[in-house]
């Protein structure tokens, strides 16, 4: 149906996950998000706690929708993942780190959960303890921020306030 495009350091959320590129492509049909494309240096996240966050990286990525939720999301092109072991899900006990590189990844989701993660092209990884992570390894991709500060609310999707443009400012920046 529609196009909507998104500049200016977008942020987008789906439930635990913030997603950041330069630009966003979401597309719609029947007036449901079908497809969402996040070019120029696209860099998906999730809190596990303050300090540690799993994080994906590539040159571009693309979520598809059902029903207005994620079920497959690829990342395509020099892809990188860090991603912390916890000691069990839903704990914030963290007890290792584990680096990925591969060509592309597949993320396929199934009621809002990971199913299956596919590394494509002989993906390399190392893995390591906590306590023995070396000070060479980065604990964050390149450019990795989180925007937790940016989250919207419930109350502030479901209230409509209407503010005034500040177009103009931004295109001067």
């Amino acid at each position: 149906d529609s196009i909507i495009r998104l500049y200016k350091e977008p942020v987008m959320w789906n439930d635990k996950n913030q997603i950041t590129a330069d630009s966003m492509a979401i597309h719609t049909k029947n007036q449901v998000m079908d497809k969402a494309y996040f070019m120029g240096d696209p860099l998906m996240g999730t809190e596990i706690d303050t300090m540690y966050y799993n994080q994906v990286k590539g040159k571009e990525m693309i979520a598809y929708f059902s029903d207005g939720s994620v079920y497959r999301n690829d990342v395509n092109g020099n892809a990188q993942t860090i991603y912390y072991m916890q000691e069990e899900e839903g704990s914030t006990v963290v007890t290792g780190l584990m680096y990925i590189e591969s060509a592309a990844i597949s993320f396929y989701l199934t009621d809002g959960e990971m199913d299956k993660i596919v590394y494509k092209q002989n993906p390399d990884y190392v893995l390591y303890p906590m306590a023995m992570i070396p000070e060479t390894q980065d604990l964050y991709l390149k450019d990795f921020k989180w925007h937790g500060d940016r989250r919207p609310s419930r109350d502030s999707v479901c209230t409509r306030i209407i503010r005034h443009t500040r177009r103009s400012e931004n295109l001067d920046a």
